[in-house]
């Protein structure tokens, strides 16, 4: 019965003793931890005890008192004052080895190991396909290597969804890489077969809470195109509406977060190993796509980019962007207006039975709406290649997939008006000077040979007639090599325009693209730098320096009478901030309790080594165990300080 009555007793004891630890150290250490040193400490509190108790002469060994039970009591409650207050030195101890938080419960440990495994094993198959396709010589000499890029694609197309994925994304960033090797990822297909339609059914069901029946009349199980990541299918609402419906695969975002994390190994890795990785910075360009891909994967993100596209294009009657559901549409679920019309990828379809006005007016209603995406409104679809744009039965634009969608902002969009009407008229200085106002460039920079390069480069782009992706690209070349950086919004918008242009080739064949955007050009600059517009900007900023500037007198005759009466002074508030004030009383606290905790110890030994004092037994004194009593307060107090110390966000 003792022994059962113990062991209820032992736990409800430990955690006393845990809040009292925890309350005496002032910060708050991890309840497991703090918890089973105190159950340490029960375990050793008897053996410790019995035996300072024969050595101090105030018990046999046999356990009989050999001093009045008061006289006991006080020595047994200073030994168990000493026993915690070595729980006290350990648990601190415990926390400058290893401080709460860095070492994670059973449950997180369980949930790494299992990510480890898996991850593990992904790393395998990884590796293993990239020593079957035979792409590591080509991969370590390079992009400079002609076969590095057809060597990434045949890898990327191995190793499945994510890395297929990421390989379209970076294939986009011809602002970062060589026109040769975003051309060979651009070739990168993300076709895959369709899900098992219970499996769908499943995500289905998991994103409207289990019941699909009430959120579709109808969901066609054949889906409209099958991707690495999700899957598109028609279906009619309850309230029958007929919508679209893009799914993400069951798998996907699992795969995802596993892959993820072995590229932004491989690419350290890479860097280490890589003089060419280093140079090109492998491993924030990973981190970039890593963060692309993970956005891709909300579906509320595109859905946000959905109605922003929307707000842009909202006082046009001629392009039409699909409404999204957003009472049904999840972050694995996008549920969208489904729009009657044909995509300009199936070619002739799209088009058949419109003449050829309305297909050049078609062409100008889609580049103006580019145009004023780019331009005006500062937001615009940033992959607009002919799978993404339709034409409607009653001659309207249809825009899909809004997963890619670039932002501007006002100050960028009149530099980027000023820096594309420059190109378009063979202006080299204005052009150099915008880039300089709008991207990131060196203060080293070498202004006459960019001038020179990039002169050279419009001129040939002015001669081409196009605005082709691989013009851009050469111009991103001469960037790189000055160093000059390209922010993403910026070159996802030139290469909007150079993805329209097939579009508009296909609405109107032979059609001059530069010179339809030369047209536009002047509206355009109307527009971003519109009278009006600059008056707004130039009110706010002449109310604010108006404000700064009626202060100004009256501060400057203060200033001026301060130094004639030779009072001026300049006062400094080091601690005006209420975080600095709690911070200054944190370590004042810890100062004082240090200089209390070394006085106690200091007092404590005097006492314990002093000869003479009244006699307790043969070998303690009273001397030595007020000494005891007194160091273990200032034993307390060192420990409290040290732990404060050592803490990651010591109170104040």
């Amino acid at each position: 019965m003792d022994v059962v009555v113990a062991l209820m007793l032992t736990p409800v004891v430990a955690l006393l003793l845990a809040a009292v630890m925890r309350r005496s150290l002032g910060a708050r250490p991890g309840w497991l931890r703090t918890v089973l040193v105190a159950l340490l400490m029960i375990a050793v509190a008897l053996p410790v005890t019995s035996w300072a108790a024969v050595t101090s002469g105030i018990a046999e060994p046999g356990g009989t008192l050999l001093v009045g039970t008061g006289t006991a009591v006080a020595f047994f409650l200073v030994a168990g004052l000493w026993l915690f207050a070595g729980s006290l030195a350990a648990l601190v101890l415990l926390e400058i080895v290893a401080p709460t938080g860095t070492v994670p419960g059973p449950r997180d440990l369980l949930y790494r190991a299992r990510g480890r495994l898996r991850r593990t094993r992904r790393y395998l198959t990884i590796t293993a396909i990239a020593a079957r396709s035979g792409a590591g010589s080509a991969l370590r000499a390079g992009p400079s290597s002609p076969e590095f890029g057809p060597a990434l694609v045949r890898l990327l197309n191995r190793c499945g969804v994510t890395f297929v994925k990421l390989g379209q994304i970076l294939g986009t960033r011809d602002d970062l890489l060589p026109a040769d090797l975003t051309r060979a990822l651009s070739t990168l297909q993300s076709a895959a077969e369709p899900v098992a339609t219970d499996r769908i059914m499943a995500v289905v069901a998991a994103e409207v809470h289990g019941e699909p029946d009430r959120a579709f009349a109808r969901f066609d199980p054949d889906p409209l195109a099958a991707a690495s990541v999700a899957q598109v299918h028609t279906a009619r609402t309850t309230g029958g509406e007929e919508v679209v419906v893009k799914v993400q695969r069951p798998e996907a975002r699992a795969q995802v977060t596993v892959d993820c994390d072995i590229l932004l190994r491989f690419a350290r890795t890479a860097e280490q190993r890589l003089a060419w990785a280093r140079d090109v910075g492998v491993s924030r360009l990973a981190q970039g796509l890593v963060a692309s891909l993970r956005e891709e994967l909300d579906y509320r993100t595109e859905a946000a980019n959905t109605a922003a596209l929307a707000a842009t294009v909202a006082d046009r009657d001629d392009v039409v962007v699909p409404r999204i559901d957003r009472d049904l549409s999840t972050s694995r679920l996008l549920v969208m207006e489904r729009l009657p019309g044909v995509p300009l990828s199936d070619g002739p379809a799209a088009v058949v039975g419109l003449d050829e006005q309305t297909r050049a007016r078609i062409a100008r209603d889609l580049l103006g709406a580019l145009l004023d995406g780019i331009f005006v409104h500062g937001v615009f679809h940033a992959d607009l290649h002919p799978g993404n744009i339709m034409v409607l039965p009653d001659g309207r634009v249809g825009l899909l997939d809004m997963g890619a969608v670039g932002v501007l902002d006002g100050e960028l969009r009149v530099l980027l008006a000023m820096l594309l009407d420059a190109a378009l008229n063979d202006d080299p200085v204005v052009t150099v000077d915008t880039m300089l106002l709008a991207f990131d460039a060196p203060d080293e920079v070498d202004r006459e040979t960019l001038l020179r390069a990039v002169g050279r480069e419009i001129t040939l782009i002015g001669l081409q007639g196009g605005v082709s992706a691989e013009s851009f690209g050469r111009l991103f070349a001469v960037l790189r090599t000055h160093r000059v950086g390209v922010p993403g919004d910026v070159a996802a918008a030139f290469r909007s325009l150079a993805s329209v242009e097939r579009a508009l080739g296909m609405l109107v064949p032979g059609l001059d693209v530069q010179e339809a955007i030369r047209a536009e050009m002047p509206r355009l600059v109307r527009e971003v730098a519109s009278p009006q517009r600059m008056a707004r900007h130039a009110a706010s900023t002449a109310a604010v320096g108006a404000a700064v500037a009626r202060r100004l007198p009256g501060r400057a005759d203060r200033i001026a009478g301060a130094l004639a009466a030779g009072t001026f002074t300049v006062r400094t508030r080091a601690t005006a901030h209420p975080d600095d004030r709690r911070w200054l009383r944190g370590r004042m606290t810890d100062a004082m309790g240090a200089v209390l905790a070394l006085a106690a110890v200091v007092a404590g030994v005097v006492l314990m080594v002093v000869p003479g004092g009244p006699a307790i037994t043969p070998q303690l004194t009273a001397f030595a165990l007020a000494g005891a009593t007194v160091g273990f307060v200032g034993t307390v107090l060192a420990m409290r300080t040290v732990f404060r110390l050592f803490a990651s966000d010591p109170p104040g």
